[in-house]
This record gives structure tokens, sequence and C-alpha cells, in this order.
């Protein structure tokens, strides 16, 4: 028997600066706070990888300083379909066994969305696995080998992108795989939604939670003016000509 290629973590990113710029999920003054987020997310995404024995490869467009047990390899260009297609594509050429493909944009992925689509390829080697987002898309992509005419498969960043793919991959004869919806961070909204949940004490998100929670609760707060006057009795003079009202008992 041969020996059981390990499972390969592609995470798809433009790097921590540039997702920064382009999400804008904190005020412009906080650009280094919100880079330390989107780094954070990418170390969460290759720790829950290293938990389960993948080897990481990290995909961008421009070469990114990474871990030494991971791989900067290089995003293709073109729309966000075909650059994940040709992804794929060159994962497979590269040796690599059951495939998941991850963002870096969300915070809440753990090791065991991982070994729960690592279950399902073994389960079904053909079908394709999908972590579900609320807002219509996907933020986990799984599967044993490339996936044809995954650039024309779906409308690609629009609420309607997994209900395509999925109809898609079904007509392909290709099984479909759910696992549970995680939140991902596209607008500030869902930051504030996931700081709401109240990462644990026991995550290594609790400093940055704070930090991030503590920018957007100034930002929400009402403006106060910097001095306020001592406030005076209000003076009213008693008309000429008449005198104070009496009162008669009964």
């Amino acid at each position: 028997m041969e020996p059981r290629t390990a499972p390969t973590l592609l995470v798809f990113t433009l790097g921590a600066a540039a997702e920064s710029t382009r999400r804008g999920l904190l005020p412009a003054g906080q650009r280094a706070l919100e880079t330390e987020l989107w780094a954070g997310c990418l170390a969460t995404a290759l720790d829950a990888g290293r938990a389960c024995g993948c080897a990481l490869e990290v995909c961008s467009p421009a070469p990114l300083s990474v871990p030494p047990d991971a791989r900067s390899v290089r995003q293709p260009d073109g729309p966000f379909g075909r650059r994940l297609e040709g992804a794929l594509r060159d994962a497979f050429s590269r040796g690599a066994g059951p495939l998941l493909v991850v963002g870096t944009d969300v915070p809440g992925l753990a090791a065991r969305h991982l070994e729960r689509a690592l279950a399902a390829l073994a389960a079904e080697p053909d079908c394709v696995v999908l972590g579900p987002s609320p807002d219509g898309g996907f933020y986990l992509l799984a599967c044993g080998r490339p996936i044809a005419g995954l650039t024309a498969a779906t409308r690609w960043r629009r609420q309607d992108t997994l209900r395509g793919l999925i109809r898609a991959l079904r007509t392909a004869g290709r099984p479909v795989v759910l696992l549970e919806p995680l939140r991902d961070l596209d607008r500030r909204a869902d930051l504030e939604r996931w700081l709401a949940a109240a990462p644990g004490a026991e995550t290594p998100w609790r400093g940055l939670a704070r930090r991030l929670a503590e920018v957007l609760a100034r930002r929400r707060r009402p403006p106060v003016a910097a001095r306020l006057s001592r406030p005076r009795p209000a003076f009213i003079p008693a008309a000429p000509g008449r005198a104070p009202p009496t009162f008669t008992s009964c």
C-alpha cells in the first residue's frame, strides 16, 4: 500500500497590509491595528493546519514572509474565480494531497473545521467540502482532486455564490458536504458581531479583541464639549406696581 499523502492547507490571502487597506474595517488612523487583525487571522489558519498535520502554503499575489514550516506560493492573476481555480490546479501539480483552501477573514476558524472536512474527504474522496458563510459565500473549500470549470461555476463574490457553486458541482457529479457556518469579516458590522461574541479568555484573541472593541466603542461614543459652563439661576424681575400674592386661610 502506498503511503497516504499528507493534506495541504492553502491559505488564500492578499497579505495582512493589503487586506487592511482593502477592507477598511477600522478608522483610517487604526490601520496598524487592523493589519494586526489580519495577521492574527493568518496565524489562526496556520495553527489550525498544523494541528491537523497539514503541509502549509500561503498563496498571495506577492511573496509574503511566512513561518519556517510554511511555504509562500504565487497567487495566479485575474478575477477571483480564475485565481482560485488556478491556485487549486497549481497545488495539485506540486503533489498536494487532500487540499483545503481557506481565506484569512475568518477569525473563528479552528482545527475541528479542518478535521471534519478531511473526514468527509476520507469517506468520499470525490466530494467537495464547503464551509458556508452567512453572506452567501464560503470560508472553506476542500477537495481531493481539481475542480474543472471552477472559474465559470458560479457568480463570484455575490450573495448567491455558494448556492450557484453547489448547483454546478452537483450537476458535474461531485457530491457536496457542508460544514457548520462561520462568519467572515467583510464589513465593520461583521467585526462588531464577532467581537460581541466575546472570544473566550482561553483564546489568543483576547487581548487584540479588547483593543479592537475599545477603538470601535470610542468611534460610537458621541462627542462631548470640552468645557461646560456652570449653570446659573434665572432672574425674573417682578412686574412694577404689583405686590406678591397673599394667601388667606379658610
